[in-house]
């Protein structure tokens, strides 16, 4: 099958967790025997180009409006110009495709026009929606303006693909629609080149950890409420990440006198994560708005103990107490109580994280992704 994609991410060019999702996607679909093609933006400062990359044709666009730029203000214009850019990029495809395929609302607009252009069905993957990250407060004039985007775009597309069975209730709920089909399809992780089994750590220290971006909804900051709860220097905190609230969250940790307990390990590259990752007794996923939770599959390979809100996609994952521990309310004290829960029985935490691993590497694979984004295809294109 023909398959045409359109992301505004695609590595190198990442802001988040969509282009990763993008990239292993269509290599699969490549390692499968799909002609897959990705039309997406070029890195900043670079022309177009168009080269294959472990079988996938990647097809970068430099914006139509030369002094576009991505900025809050003049975001919509910058959409606007890589729309524009995808499209002139279709005109000289030299094979028409057999289904197009967007990711989120930022393609929604060459997803609508490249699927008249070719007459073939539109598929859109709804990655994370406006209205979810607000909470329904969509107070700015941007929120507004991808709200209605990301409502056109589901209404639009001739099948819509989520990520979570949460993400089915909020495309209803949040934007008042019902779209043509609506599916659900989890994300995945791939495999590690090694993951050697994790054992109690009777070292002196005892590391709780985080890693994702550093925003209000990933809830960090309830972490950093946990550490002042609980008084043992052994306890220590690693933050791996970057995001906006950064400043004020290392002003938070200065305020509660945790300097030394508490330590902000930036960015880390994916090799390096297991390592990172692995020395950590406890891993805290505490977001108050989580579509679906790559982390907690980055997390659950490793097989960390992993304590979690109950929201979104992560109650897909560890959907019991079986698998992880569970905390109800968001909160700095319902964290403590996790953690130390986890250290008073460590041998029973790894065996929740033991069988949460477990169903990581049979249950979120990419094999599977293929095979259910390729019925999806079958369907609509019936």
């Amino acid at each position: 099958m023909r398959i045409l994609h359109f992301s505004w991410e695609y590595p190198p060019v990442m802001y988040g967790g969509l282009g990763a999702h993008v990239l292993a996607l269509t290599q699969a679909q490549a390692r499968r025997g799909h002609e897959v093609t990705v039309i997406t933006q070029v890195e900043p400062g670079d022309a177009g180009s168009h080269v294959n990359s472990n079988g996938v044709e990647v097809i970068r666009v430099a914006n139509h409006y030369p002094d576009a730029q991505m900025v809050h203000e003049r975001f919509a214009n910058w959409v606007h110009g890589f729309a524009l850019a995808s499209q002139t990029a279709c005109e000289s495809m030299p094979r028409k495709p057999e289904i197009v395929h967007g990711h989120d609302w930022i393609a929604a607009s060459q997803l609508i026009v490249a699927a008249k252009r070719f007459s073939v069905p539109s598929v859109l993957t709804v990655h994370a929606t406006e209205f979810g990250r607000h909470n329904g407060w969509l107070t700015s004039r941007l929120s507004q303006t991808v709200y209605a985007n990301e409502r056109r775009a589901v209404q639009s597309a001739d099948s819509v693909i989520v990520c979570s069975q949460y993400m089915t209730h909020e495309i209803r709920s949040g934007y008042g629609v019902e779209p043509k089909n609506l599916n659900v399809i989890a994300n995945a992780v791939s495999p590690l080149l090694s993951a050697p089994r994790r054992t109690v750590n009777n070292s002196e220290d005892i590391v709780v950890g985080f890693i994702g971006r550093l925003e209000w909804e990933k809830g960090v900051h309830h972490i950093i409420d946990a550490m002042g709860l609980i008084n043992d220097e052994r306890v220590k905190l690693e933050i791996v990440g970057s995001g906006s609230q950064l400043a004020n969250l290392q002003e938070k940790v200065q305020r509660k006198r945790l300097g030394d307990r508490v330590s902000f390990l930036g960015h880390i590259e994916d090799h390096d994560r297991v390592d990172v990752v692995q020395s950590w007794n406890v891993a805290v996923i505490p977001s108050s708005y989580e579509p679906f939770g790559i982390v907690a599959l980055e997390l659950g390979q490793v097989g960390v103990p992993i304590i979690a809100s109950q929201v979104g996609g992560l109650c897909d994952i560890i959907s019991s107490s079986e698998f992880g521990y569970l905390i109800g309310e968001i909160s700095g004290g319902s964290i403590a109580r996790g953690i130390e829960s986890i250290l008073s029985n460590q041998t029973l935490a790894i065996e929740k994280a033991d069988r949460l691993r477990s169903r990581v590497e049979t249950e979120f694979t990419w094999e599977t992704v293929v095979d259910l984004t390729d019925s999806v295809y079958e369907k609509v294109g019936a």
